[in-house]
């Protein structure tokens, strides 16, 4: 079974398209793709943004019956996903909610021989919740997101835990050189700093203290006691 790309808890047990209904038995049009999570009451996280349209059982002749208990929820371009066979909702009709957001626990509640997660993607959202007689009204989930995220800027989450990853590597290194970099620079600083002021750059030092110029006249290097002295004797202070 493949992981599926948009949840890497999810294994995919029956893909969208054509398949052997695992109830009615013969070939049928699978509308959408089963998911499926470990334990049975596995949390469920919306993967697009959207408003809840739906959040219970699915009624006969609603458009979503023999859904069992599921969540459907309307994203920006009009598109409706369905989180079916759940075993509990965690939003209400009208929310709004986000991507990664909790929405349910998985169940199989419905027509279902087992605890997953079927997930659906439809093209309307009305009238009957989009629901139509064949494959017409609905997309492939997978590739829905892939274009949905491409469109909208977005990473899929098991991505974006890629790149978080991938960015926390790179500033521990830079951290690292940063470090390597401040210990090289207090070394030079050390190698150049003379122990005493030398007697040539002491009326020099003097006055600029007493101007305020410089806070600490000790443990300057050659270099910055020859310019405070070039400063004083051009009468600078």
């Amino acid at each position: 079974m493949a992981t599926w790309p948009y949840d890497s808890h999810f294994k995919v047990t029956s893909p969208f398209g054509m398949r052997i209904h695992p109830i009615a038995g013969g070939l049928s049009f699978h509308r959408g793709i089963d998911l499926e999570a470990s334990p049975a009451d596995s949390p469920l996280y919306a993967f697009t943004d959207g408003t809840v349209l739906h959040a219970k059982e699915g009624a006969a002749g609603s458009g979503l019956g023999g859904y069992g208990i599921t969540v459907a929820i309307k994203d920006i371009d009009g598109y409706l996903h369905c989180y079916a066979h759940l075993s509990a909702t965690s939003v209400t009709v009208g929310q709004t909610v986000a991507r990664g957001q909790l929405i349910g626990r998985q169940g199989s509640t419905g027509q279902s021989t087992g605890p997953h997660l079927h997930y659906e993607v439809r093209k309307a959202s009305a009238p009957l919740f989009g629901y139509t007689a064949t494959e017409a009204g609905v997309v492939n989930p997978t590739d829905y997101l892939n274009r949905y995220n491409a469109r909208h800027g977005l990473l899929n989450p098991e991505e974006e835990k890629a790149m978080a990853a991938e960015d926390k590597q790179l500033m521990q290194a830079l951290q690292a050189k940063a470090e390597q970099l401040e210990q090289r620079l207090a070394a030079i600083e050390a190698k150049h700093k003379l122990a005493a002021i030398p007697a040539w750059a002491a009326d020099a030092v003097n006055a600029a203290a007493q101007a305020g110029i410089v806070d600490t006249p000790e443990g300057g290097s050659e270099d910055f006691y020859r310019l405070i002295t070039v400063m004083h004797r051009a009468g600078l202070f």
